[in-house]
């Protein structure tokens, strides 16, 4: 009987550690999936390679796109970058010369737009690296709890095994 609540006792802190390690390469995938996005925005250019690349940042890309282009058309954002173009077409009206601002002003605001979104993705991995804490703190509970149930289980085999102290 003390042989089956040992080995319960094993299954159930071995699928434990097991659940945990995937959990853990679970927010590792993740890390890694927010890296990937977080360099390619940083720029503030997004191209169809990078989104075709990293599929699995689909969403991500969705949303950023989404809100960038809310961003371009706030109120503020206009007004500013109205006011530059008036002055712009007051100092040189060729269509290259506005149309090189235009691209500026362009980059500028979808720069600047990248690094507030960075900060969200900033919490996000703050958010999984407590997560990552918490997991690694249970799972090394769990293996110590492993191993003391594997040591006891030994003794109890020891203590359990008929000694033969030989003929007579």
């Amino acid at each position: 009987m003390g042989y089956a609540l040992f080995a319960n006792r094993k299954i159930y802190y071995t699928n434990l550690i097991f659940t945990l390690q995937s959990k853990l390469d679970n927010i590792m995938q993740q890390k890694n999936s927010l890296l990937t996005f977080s360099a390619n925005i940083a720029d503030g250019k997004l191209t169809v390679d990078e989104i075709a690349s990293d599929a699995t940042n689909f969403n991500n890309y969705a949303e950023y796109l989404q809100g960038a282009d809310a961003y371009l058309n706030t109120d503020e954002v206009q007004d500013t970058v109205g006011e530059i173009g008036s002055i712009a077409t007051e100092t040189n009206e060729s269509e290259e010369y506005l149309a090189t601002i235009a691209e500026l002003l362009n980059t500028s605001v979808n720069e600047e737009y990248a690094q507030q979104y960075n900060k969200k993705l900033e919490v996000l991995e703050n958010q999984l690296d407590m997560q990552q804490k918490k997991i690694e703190s249970q799972l090394s509970a769990a293996q110590s709890q492993l191993q003391a149930v594997e040591e006891a289980e030994g003794q109890a085999i020891e203590k359990a095994t008929p000694k033969y102290n030989g003929v007579g």
